[in-house]
């Protein structure tokens, strides 16, 4: 199998292996609550078991870079690779040091900004869904910010699953253009 197919393919797969793998996380962590923490709280220093979400998080991250070098291969993405590069740091530097913050948000900041700017490259090459892509990855930024500024919950494991799910939901969309050989 090629590497365009087999990353096509892991693009498709990745929102599995993310909800199998955090449902294997939070097994571990009984005490963690989606409204009071943040995800990073069970990759913490002082929690006996955060290897558990650390190297799921670092081996994801290295999953969805091989996808997103496909898709970059493709004209299909510009800042994924990055964005993926950054969440694997999330997981080298749990939340107690300094390199773990700007790693989480550029993490996000970089993948919704690369959903947006293909969004448009694919509308501007007659895919209207592109469009559609790129206003769904500004709102999804702005609801996590107003998640987050408002505190509407105490943690912060929902905006950031609000962000996840936007991605994941990217990754099958572009590993489906793929398999239908569809390059920019």
């Amino acid at each position: 199998m090629d590497f365009s197919k087999m990353s096509a393919y892991l693009s498709l797969s990745l929102p599995l292996i993310f909800i199998a793998g955090l449902l294997i996380v939070m097994s571990q962590n009984p005490w963690f609550s989606f409204t009071g923490n943040a995800l990073s709280d069970m990759g913490s220093i002082r929690n006996p078991v955060n290897y558990y979400f650390n190297g799921f998080l670092m081996v994801f991250a290295v999953l969805g870079f091989t996808a997103a070098i496909g898709a970059l291969r493709n004209g299909l993405s510009y800042l994924m690779p990055l964005a993926m590069v950054l969440l694997f740091l999330v997981g080298v530097f749990p939340e107690e040091y300094a390199p773990h913050a700007p790693a989480a948000v550029f993490f996000y900041v970089l993948a919704l900004a690369d959903i947006a700017l293909i969004g448009l490259k694919l509308g501007r090459n007659g895919i209207s869904a592109g469009y559609v892509w790129s206003v769904l990855a500004v709102l999804t930024f702005a609801l996590m910010l107003y998640l987050v500024k408002a505190r509407v919950f105490k943690g912060l494991a929902i905006p950031e699953l609000v962000g996840a799910a936007t991605i994941l939901a990217w990754f099958v969309y572009i590993g489906l253009l793929q398999l239908r050989g569809f390059k920019l």
